[in-house]
């Protein structure tokens, strides 16, 4: 009698060690990816140098105020977008415009969030930043809304998750126009 509670009492312990096990060797191949993916992401995206930084610059000096402020060790975050790093050095290098520094601070604040994965659960969110800091997450404000956050976070920005629903300009048609050759008339 002692047998059959003490065979299914030996069972059941085995296979309380094997998940167990399992849930500890799970978390460790966890990290182990998560490390592996954070060394491809940091060797995809090298420190700046001041010669990668140059294409930035539009007055001499720009390239040598901006590292003086964000450090030597700077990496744009790889999701952030050309146009968006061009404006963020820009308004970094410009040190009469200290205000807009910060926007450009919780931009920067926003994209690495977002490359660490930060935002998962909330794609079909919009992120308010403010002091390099997740305020909320929630729809895109209106106006008013937007203009009365202003009001009260100055620096706060708030982006899409989703960067496709980033706001963008619709595309525009050029037209060239050139003089004939007596130059009293236009062709275009």
């Amino acid at each position: 009698m002692c047998c059959i509670f003490f065979i299914p009492l030996l069972f059941l312990i085995f296979v309380a060690s094997i998940f167990t096990i399992g849930i500890v060797g799970a978390t460790f191949i966890g990290i182990l990816l998560a490390g592996i993916f954070m060394y491809k992401i940091m060797k995809q995206n090298p420190p700046e140098t001041f010669q990668s930084l140059l294409k930035y610059e539009y007055k001499p000096g720009q390239t040598q105020k901006f590292l003086a402020r964000v450090g030597m060790n700077f990496r744009w975050p790889f999701s952030m977008p050309e146009y968006l790093r061009r404006d963020a050095f820009i308004k970094i290098a410009d040190v009469d415009l200290e205000f807009e520094d910060e926007v450009r601070f919780n931009m920067i604040f926003f994209y690495n969030a977002l490359d660490r994965g930060e935002f998962v659960g909330h794609e079909d969110k919009w992120v308010t930043v403010n002091d390099q800091k997740v305020i909320e997450y929630g729809e895109e404000y209106s106006d008013d809304q937007l203009n009365s956050v202003f009001e009260i976070m100055p620096n706060a920005i708030q982006l899409p998750v989703d960067q496709t629903r980033l706001p963008q300009s619709k595309p525009t048609k050029m037209v060239i126009a050139q003089r004939t050759n007596n130059g009293d008339d236009h062709k275009v």
